[in-house]
């Protein structure tokens, strides 16, 4: 039986690997990791430990709610099924918790994922100098340096590496380790605001530099977050090459060409009519929603009679959510992310902490402008690190940490 639970563990660290590269072997470690964890028995201590965790039980419940919207949704069976197995990725949370993977499973898995996160700063970087082969798992080019992932998830996934790097440099004692970490980051936050065009990752790049700050600084953080999102966002916006400047431009323009009620023209943002949509579909059925998996079915009545396109989800998980659960859901998926952070005061560490902290500000940036419980790397990558980190909660309340944690 230990030998299955020790697969599963290494499976745990492969999933770092494949979750910043590969969805095909994502496809095959997941149901791997189940599999293993089931064969590994111990079924009273796993569910006692998952008992035991304040956070465990919460991911249980959200996914409970979208088992039960299915019941009355009127989408389509495969509808229904694409939405639950979604849904489903959020129970691989309580099932790493159960395992309870110690500081050095948690940490082999976490190096596993950032050397993939660096291989893909590397990669990227080929492509935009144009030294790059032509090879069929480049999604890439020059303009827009994306590498095995789309342009949101890659510059989400190497925004979090760079908030990964600045925790490193500040916890470093060799100063030649602390610049090396730095300088880590630096590149990365280059590659998200100058070289892929994917205005997701701006924000949560924006978003957690200035929690870095703040947490780090206190009151002083404020000001100095502030004073370094005007330089850098100002440098980066008056450079006419930089992606950010681009996607600036496109987007003023599609605010300001857009109207509610109105079909996008060329130049209109398809995500603001289908937010402003959605809610009009959420106004109809406030309390319980539409139904799992009933999004695309509710739209298609909403838009029926007009010119407006249909739309299958609305690039918004809170909408989504919304729509599909009513505020119950989405009170239940806010109660997730709150209750995530405030538990992560619990975790062994100060770094821990700010990492967990980092990956809720991720996807609850994130989750503004996409609908990432529906993305593959998004929703895999959330539950995954969800479930590395929270497995060390202490009991109790916030955790002291030791000074020289946090210098």
């Amino acid at each position: 039986m230990a030998f299955f639970d020790r697969a599963a563990l290494w499976i745990v660290v492969a999933m770092g690997f494949s979750i910043p590269v590969s969805t095909a072997i994502d496809s095959f470690l997941v149901p791997a990791f189940i599999l293993c964890w089931a064969a590994g028995g111990r079924y009273r201590e796993k569910l006692a430990a998952i008992r035991g965790n304040a956070f465990a039980l919460l991911p249980c419940g959200l996914f409970l709610l979208y088992a039960a919207g299915s019941v009355y949704s009127p989408g389509s069976t495969g509808e229904i099924v694409y939405a639950l197995d979604k849904a489903a990725r959020l129970l691989l949370i309580p099932l790493l918790i159960a395992l309870g993977p110690d500081s050095r499973w948690r940490d082999r898995a976490i190096q596993a994922f950032m050397a993939t996160v660096a291989l893909t700063l590397l990669l990227s970087y080929l492509v935009w100098l144009g030294l790059m082969p032509d090879v069929a798992f480049v999604k890439g080019v020059p303009a827009d340096a994306v590498v095995f992932k789309k342009k949101a998830t890659h510059s989400v996934l190497i925004a979090f590496g760079v908030f990964w790097c600045a925790l490193k440099a500040r916890e470093a004692v060799d100063p030649r380790a602390r610049l090396l970490w730095a300088l880590a980051a630096a590149l990365g936050a280059f590659n998200v605001l100058f070289m892929v065009l994917g205005r997701t990752g701006y924000f949560v790049l924006v978003a957690l530099l200035l929690y870095y700050l703040v947490s780090n600084l206190g009151r002083r953080g404020v000001l100095a977050a502030a004073a370094v999102a005007l330089v850098v966002g100002g440098t980066v916006y008056f450079t006419p090459s930089s992606g950010l400047h681009q996607r600036t431009k496109t987007t003023i323009a599609e605010i300001q060409d857009w109207q509610a009620g109105k079909p996008a023209t060329p130049l209109g943002n398809m995500r603001l009519e289908s937010w402003s949509n959605s809610l009009e579909i959420a106004r109809e059925h406030p309390l319980i929603g539409v139904g799992t998996g009933g999004f695309a079915v509710a739209y298609a009545k909403q838009v029926e009679g007009t010119s407006m396109i249909a739309a299958k989800q609305p690039e918004n998980q809170y909408l989504l959510t919304l729509v599909q659960l009513g505020s119950v859901g989405l009170a239940a998926l806010l109660a997730l992310f709150a209750m995530q952070w405030y538990l992560a005061s619990r975790l062994a560490t100060r770094f821990d902490t700010h990492l967990a902290r980092g990956l809720v500000i991720t996807m609850a940036v994130g989750c503004l402008f996409n609908s990432f419980l529906l993305d593959h790397t998004e929703s895999l990558f959330y539950a995954w690190l969800s479930g590395l980190l929270l497995a060390g909660l202490q009991s109790g309340g916030p955790r002291p940490h030791p000074p020289s944690e946090t210098a």
